[in-house]
């Protein structure tokens, strides 16, 4: 009798545990994929510890005004972006000053041609991580180019190389290492980057995409450095390439996106990838899907391509810590806010964040985590953001007369 109870007892116990075991399974799988406005905003919240939030705090005031923001006041920080000139490419530069506002700081002639139109790509031109260095395409022209940043802001051109490829779209940069896009004869090919900014080239760094005519609009090298990462929009494949120590990159594996036409992307909290779907531009057929690049360099969805019902989001930003990302809806004209859970998980803010001008394209969050500046493709301008809290953004002015041509935006 008494062995009887004791299996009893222990019986019971497995039960509970297992039952226990099963709401909070359900309990994630409900938090990884479906979210109330009051759930969502208390995981936003991180229990007070959300460094993104905190950003926010120490530049608004209990009113919603910036904090000690005089209109002429600098900053000490710049945007730049590539006018892609179809006669001479220039790299144009704008000072951020304390309010958030925009103003024209020269530009610089990089030694090629762009095309004279959009590229469709994201990644355009990059800064160096301690942005000593910026690097942009010459689409034009087949070449690449490295500026030597200097403390006004201004830059110095210092190198123009081949790319070893035609119509070269997206650039990332990784320490000294540095990789290109090339979109129309669908390769990559990278460089190591030297003393005065010279590019030299990588022998077998040269690798194929998955096929031909893929339009592929970016290049990434991940945080860590062990994958070069593009994704392609006619295929439906995000290519990840594998960095070796000699600065090459192995053959790439092509694995089948989660969502149609993947497009642009940014890292969240250093892990995690957030990619864009455009969906082909179809009315309220966008998305984006967060990824986790595993050690064989497959990269795997943590929750599915998660709707925006918007068209074409197309650009995608990350805050400093991770935390949010936004992302441009070309054919909407507007701008989309996710909140990425530690586990990496994504959940839609709001469709519409805030309205943009005309043809919305790149976006970038400045060095402060405070301001956002997106590039407005039909509008020729540059719009300015602050950032709100819990994924939000309220326009706080426009810059005008921007080249028509101009493509990818760049900040420190």
């Amino acid at each position: 009798m008494k062995k009887l109870n004791y299996l009893n007892v222990v019986m019971s116990l497995a039960i509970l545990f297992a039952l226990s075991s099963c709401s909070k399974n359900g309990d994630k799988s409900l938090a990884q994929n479906t979210a109330s406005k009051t759930e969502l905003t208390d995981m936003m919240s991180e229990q007070g510890s959300n460094p993104d939030e905190a950003s926010v705090t120490e530049n608004t005031g209990t009113d919603g005004t910036v904090l000690n923001r005089g209109t002429n006041e600098s900053n000490g920080h710049y945007l730049y972006t590539v006018g892609n000139g179809p006669e001479k490419n220039y790299i144009i530069s704008y000072e951020i000053k304390s309010n958030g506002m925009l103003q024209s700081n020269g530009a610089t002639a990089s030694g090629g041609t762009g095309t004279g139109k959009g590229l469709g790509s994201q990644g355009a031109l990059v800064l160096s991580k301690n942005h000593e260095w910026l690097f942009a395409v010459n689409a034009g022209s087949n070449t690449v180019s490295s500026f030597k940043v200097k403390d006004d802001g201004t830059l110095m051109l210092a190198h123009t190389e081949s790319t070893m490829g035609k119509e070269p779209v997206s650039v990332s940069v990784h320490d000294n290492l540095l990789y290109v896009l090339n979109r129309g004869s669908d390769n990559i090919h990278g460089f190591w980057i030297g003393a005065g900014g010279s590019l030299s080239h990588i022998a077998g760094s040269t690798q194929d995409l998955s096929s031909k005519m893929v339009d592929a609009p970016q290049i990434s090298i991940t945080p860590g450095g062990d994958w070069v990462v593009v994704t392609e929009k006619a295929t439906n494949i995000i290519g990840t390439f594998k960095l070796k120590n000699n600065g090459s990159v192995s053959a790439g594996k092509f694995t089948t996106s989660v969502g149609p036409t993947p497009f642009g992307f940014d890292y969240s909290r250093n892990r995690f990838m957030i990619v864009s779907n455009a969906a082909g531009g179809a009315a309220g057929a966008g998305s984006s899907t967060s990824y986790i690049i595993g050690n064989n360099g497959k990269p795997d969805a943590v929750n599915g391509a998660v709707n925006s019902n918007q068209a074409a989001p197309c650009w995608v930003a990350t805050t400093k810590y991770g935390r949010y990302a936004f992302v441009t809806n070309t054919a909407s004209n507007n701008v989309s806010s996710y909140y990425v859970a530690p586990w990496g998980a994504l959940y839609l803010i709001a469709g519409e964040a805030a309205k943009t001008d005309m043809g919305p394209l790149d976006i970038v969050v400045a060095a402060n985590n405070y301001y956002v500046y997106i590039l407005n493709g039909k509008s020729n301008s540059i719009s300015e953001y602050k950032r709100k809290f819990f994924g939000g953004l309220e326009h706080i002015g426009t810059l005008a007369n921007v080249p028509i041509s101009a493509v990818g935006l760049a900040t420190f």
